[in-house]
C-alpha cells in the first residue's frame, strides 16, 4: 500500500504520543474532583483543613495510580494488538480497519465505565462509613462530573493521536458506511465539555452540598463556570479546526481541479462524513482523469474537433452537408518499399509520414480523418464550418509537399472541394465520423495522377478559384484524365516545388 510521507507510523509512536496525553487528560479530571470535593463536602469530626486537604492530596495521587496503572494494562491488551498491521507495513484488513476507526470511540467508553466504577467505589467505600449520605452524594457526583470531563478530554486526544493511522487505513477507500465520529459527534462532545458538564455541575452544585463546607456556595459554581469557559474555548477552536481545516484543503484542491491540475488528491485522514468527502473528492478526480484520458484518445482517434462535438453533442448515425476540402496523401512505390525494408523500418517510416502529415493539418485548421494503409485522408470545413477551407487546404498540400521532401519522403498529393456528407457511419455500437462525397473520389484520383507529375500536388480547380489570394501560389497545368471521371479535368500545381510563402 503506497503511504503518505507525512502518515508513515508505527505503533510504538503511537503509544508514546498517546500515553501522556491519555494520563494528563485523566489526570485533570481527578484535580477537579479533589478540587470540587474541597468546595462542596465538610470536614469530617476532629480532622483540620490542612489534614483534609493532605488527606485527599494523598488518596487521590494514590488512587490515580492505581486506576492508570490498570488501566494502562487493559489499553495493551485491548488496543495494542489491533495496531499490529502498522508494525507489519501492510494494508489493513476491512476488521482492523474497522476497529482503529471506532478505537476512539471504544476507549473512550471504557475509561467512562472505569471512572462510573470509580465513582461507586469512593461514594461508598469512602464516603458511606462517615454515615452523611449527602457526603455520599457529592462524591459520586464530583467523580462523574469530573469523568465526564476526562472522557471527553480522552475522546478527542484519541482522535487528534490516531489521525495519521486513520489516513494508512483509509487511503483509497471511502468510509462507508462510516464508522468513525461524524460532525454532530464532535459538536456534542464540545458542547458536552464546554457546556453540559459545567452547567450540571452548577445546577446541581446546591443540591449536593453539604452544610458546614469550608467554601461559599458561589465558589464551586466559579470553579465550573471557569472551566465551562476555557474548556469550552479550547474545544471549539479543536472542533472548528477539525472541520475547516480539512474544508480549506478540499477548497484549495478544487481550485487546482478549476485550473487544469487533475492529479491533485486529498489525504482521507477521518472516518466520518468529512472523510466520506475527501474520499469522493479523490473519486471525482480520479474519474476526471480517466475521463480526460479517454477524451485525448478519443481525440487522437476521431481529430479533436469530432470528439469535442460529439461530447457535447451526442453521436447520432447520420450526416450533414457540408463545403468542405479534401486532402489525400499517398506514398510512391510503398509495395517496392514493403519488399524492400523489414516490416519495423516500414512501420518507423509510416509513422514519419504521418507525423508529417498530422502536422501540415493541424496548422491549417484541418484534421486527420483516417490513415489508409501508407496513405491518409485529411478533411478542412466539417464538422466545424469554415469558409476558408479551400485555401487552408492548399497551403496544408504545399507545407506537406516542402516537409516530405525534407524527411527525404515520395508521395502523391491531391486537393480537392465542393459539398459532401460528414457524419458518422457505421453500426449503433461500432461507427466512424468521416466525409462522402465527390471531392473525397477526385482528391484520391487526383493523388493517383500526381504520383506520376515532378510536383506530386494537384489541385482541383474548383478549389483554387475557392481559395482567394492562395490561388495565386497555384498554377495551371494540362488537364489529366482521372479514374472513373469522364473527360479531362482542369487541374492546378504549385508555382514552385519549394514552399511558397503564405501571404498575409
Amino acid at each position: 500500500m503506497r503511504r503518505h510521507p507525512s502518515a508513515v507510523i508505527s505503533s510504538r509512536r503511537l503509544r508514546q504520543r498517546l500515553i501522556p496525553r491519555l494520563l494528563l487528560a485523566n489526570f485533570l479530571g481527578a484535580v477537579f474532583i479533589a478540587a470540587y470535593l474541597e468546595m462542596t463536602a465538610k470536614l469530617p469530626r476532629g480532622v483540620s483543613r490542612g489534614e483534609q486537604a493532605v488527606g485527599r492530596a494523598t488518596g487521590l495521587v494514590i488512587s490515580f495510580a492505581v486506576l492508570a496503572l490498570l488501566a494502562l494494562t487493559y489499553f495493551r491488551r485491548r488496543f495494542l494488538p489491533e495496531w499490529r498491521w502498522l508494525d507489519e507495513a501492510r494494508a489493513p484488513t476491512p476488521s482492523e480497519r474497522e476497529a482503529l476507526l471506532t478505537q476512539p470511540w471504544r476507549m473512550t467508553r471504557h475509561a467512562f465505565l472505569i471512572w462510573v466504577a470509580t465513582a461507586v467505589a469512593l461514594g461508598l467505600g469512602v464516603a458511606l462509613p462517615d454515615g452523611d449520605l449527602r457526603y455520599v452524594v457529592v462524591t459520586f457526583v464530583s467523580v462523574l462530573l469530573g469523568g465526564t470531563a476526562a472522557c471527553t478530554l480522552t475522546y478527542l486526544v484519541i482522535e487528534a493521536v490516531l489521525r495519521p493511522a486513520f489516513a494508512l487505513a483509509l487511503e483509497g477507500r471511502t468510509p462507508e458506511p462510516a464508522p468513525g465520529p461524524g460532525l454532530g459527534q464532535r459538536l456534542f462532545l464540545a458542547w458536552a465539555l464546554g457546556s453540559g458538564v459545567p452547567l450540571l455541575g452548577v445546577a446541581v452544585t446546591p443540591l449536593v452540598r453539604q452544610k458546614g463546607a469550608a467554601a461559599p456556595v458561589w465558589a464551586p459554581m466559579v470553579l465550573l463556570g471557569v472551566v465551562g469557559l476555557l474548556a469550552g474555548a479550547r474545544l471549539t477552536g479543536i472542533t472548528a479546526r477539525s472541520v475547516a481545516a480539512p474544508m480549506r484543503r478540499l477548497g484549495t484542491a478544487l481550485r487546482r481541479v478549476q485550473q487544469g491540475d487533475l492529479d491533485v488528491r486529498l489525504l482521507v485522514d477521518d472516518g466520518g462524513e468529512i472523510g466520506v468527502v475527501q474520499a469522493g473528492f479523490n473519486e471525482m478526480t480520479a474519474g476526471l482523469r480517466e475521463r480526460e484520458h479517454l477524451r485525448d484518445l478519443f481525440g487522437r482517434y476521431v481529430g479533436e474537433e469530432v470528439a469535442r462535438r460529439a461530447l457535447e453533442e451526442g453521436v447520432e448515425l447520420g450526416g450533414e452537408l457540408r463545403h468542405a476540402s479534401v486532402l489525400f496523401v499517398d506514398i510512391v512505390g510503398s509495395t517496392a518499399l514493403a519488399q524492400r525494408l523489414p516490416p519495423t523500418e516500414v512501420v518507423t517510416l509510416l509513422n514519419r509520414f504521418f507525423q508529417a502529415v498530422v502536422r501540415s493539418a493541424d496548422a491549417e485548421g484541418g484534421w486527420l480523418n483516417k490513415f489508409e494503409g501508407d496513405g491518409a485522408l485529411c478533411v478542412f470545413g466539417a464538422p466545424a464550418p469554415d469558409l476558408d477551407h479551400a485555401a487552408q487546404a492548399l497551403r496544408a498540400a504545399r507545407s506537406l509537399l516542402d516537409e516530405l521532401r525534407h524527411l527525404e519522403l515520395d508521395a502523391g498529393i491531391g486537393v480537392s472541394s465542393g459539398e459532401v456528407v460528414a457524419g458518422n457511419v457505421g453500426a449503433e455500437h461500432r461507427h466512424e465520423y468521416t466525409v462522402i462525397g465527390q471531392p473525397v473520389n477526385e482528391a484520391a484520383r487526383l493523388t493517383e495522377a500526381a504520383k506520376r507529375r515532378a510536383g506530386r500536388v494537384l489541385a482541383s480547380a474548383v478549389t483554387v478559384a475557392a481559395s482567394g489570394e492562395e490561388g495565386r501560389a497555384w498554377v495551371q497545368t494540362e488537364p489529366v484524365e482521372l479514374r472513373g471521371i469522364p473527360g479531362a479535368v482542369m487541374v492546378y500545381e504549385p508555382v514552385a516545388t519549394s514552399l511558397v510563402p503564405r501571404s498575409t
